[in-house]
């Protein structure tokens, strides 16, 4: 029989249409081997009925939750304000009859908002986090303007520090996105059993580069349009270095991929010549005539899963130099990172008329893909990494008692 596993998440991991559910869903897929899977995590309505189909055939069983619609700002609440508008009483019930009246072997929690939900597990408990957030937060306070917007920045990153140390330090082992980010949580909280493992899984059999470089000029956005850090990166782009892409290379395109854009949005994109796709199902149409990926976030918590997607389709990526933060990357050998819209141009310009330097960068990023996120690769790691992280729980369990009977004897 295998160790079962209950996993709790903020969004679902099927169909996958967000970048944190592209993670999990890797995941899913790799644990699925050596664990029976038990899912509970929310979904928007429109999806609820295919996300069910699709979970129940990964999992042993799912249960899907409509996500709260806002969030409430509460002084004297636990959990920030940030991460209110995950608290779903029902999901909560579910989850406490769960822990109580089934016997899990893990506990997996994605993402710190999250942590709560995990409180009354009677077995070991993991955390998949990014411990970096809070800094995209305080990053956001330095850079933004106007006294109220900064104040309202340095709040949440306080806010997300207290309850990310809070969580850190409870969870029995934290995974984390690289090395790096292993660090910075053992800074934060030195007591934390952290460990760095891929926090997305790619399928490389699924996602395969062209065999050329295609010879449309398209360059390529594609995010959740509802989350704002996407919205203003991509009006950023729009506005400053679109045009000038556009003046120095008449034949360059743009095509924006992701639900969600609103009419001011979509009036900017027709405004300035972009092409607006919506949701798409399946990318790999798309990424086969895409020339560069652009990535101009600057903003927001969370890692970008769509620049290693990118990568691992083989498009160039030119992002700036927060966008990959966390993913362990080494600029100009896996990305092009220009802060400067200028030098950014002029790389994305670079990239859509040199075949050579084109492929030479595919070829890396590709390789580094395969190695360090392919499910194919990695995924099998994982899996055995998750059964010793049991083992060792029991050894430590085993050894604890072990202590306990003998101070009660003597």
């Amino acid at each position: 029989m295998k160790p079962r596993i209950l996993i709790i998440s903020p969004v679902t991991p099927y169909p996958v249409h967000h970048g944190a559910g592209s993670a999990i869903y890797g995941y899913i897929r790799a644990l699925r081997t050596e664990f029976d899977i038990t899912f509970v995590g929310f979904c928007p309505p429109h999806l609820h009925a295919q996300a069910q189909a699709g979970l129940d055939d990964l999992c042993q069983r799912a249960y899907l939750f409509k996500l709260p619609e806002a969030r409430h700002l509460d002084a004297f609440s636990p959990i920030p304000y940030l991460f209110s508008h995950l608290q779903s009483e029902p999901m909560h019930q579910l989850v406490d009859h769960l822990l109580k009246e089934e016997q899990f072997d893990l506990v997996e929690v994605e993402y710190l908002g999250m942590a709560d939900y995990a409180e009354g597990a009677r077995c070991p408990r993991i955390i998949r986090a990014h411990v970096q957030e809070w800094l995209h937060y305080y990053i956001n306070f330095q850079q933004t303007s106007g006294f109220g917007t900064r104040m309202e920045h340095l709040f949440w990153s306080v806010d997300a520090v207290r309850h990310n140390r809070a969580a850190l330090e409870s969870f029995d082992w934290v995974l984390v996105t690289s090395e790096e980010e292993r660090r910075r949580a053992r800074e934060f909280v030195p007591s934390v059993n952290a460990e760095a493992l891929p926090f997305i899984l790619m399928d490389c059999e699924y996602y395969v580069p062209a065999p050329v470089p295609p010879r449309n000029k398209q360059l390529l956005f594609v995010g959740f349009l509802p989350h704002t850090p996407n919205t203003d990166a991509l009006q950023y782009f729009i506005r400053e270095e679109w045009p000038l892409i556009r003046r120095r290379d008449p034949e360059a395109r743009l095509s924006v991929v992701g639900e969600g854009a609103s009419n001011a949005l979509r009036g900017l994109m027709y405004d300035y010549g972009v092409d607006y796709l919506g949701f798409v199902k399946d990318l790999r149409t798309i990424y086969a005539d895409t020339r560069v990926y652009i990535a101009p976030v600057t903003s927001g918590g969370g890692i970008r899963t769509k620049i290693v997607e990118a990568m691992t389709v083989g498009i160039p990526v030119v992002c700036n130099s927060f966008a990959p933060a966390g993913l362990g990357l080494l600029p100009e050998q896996h990305v092009i990172v220009r802060d400067n819209p200028r030098e950014s141009v002029d790389a994305i310009l670079h990239l859509l008329n040199d075949d050579q330097d084109w492929l030479a960068l595919r070829d890396r990023a590709r390789g580094w893909v395969e190695n360090c996120y392919g499910l194919q690769k990695a995924g099998p790691r994982i899996a055995q990494r998750y059964l010793q992280f049991l083992r060792q729980s029991h050894q430590k369990s085993r050894r604890q008692s072990g202590r306990q009977s003998g101070m009660e004897a003597a």
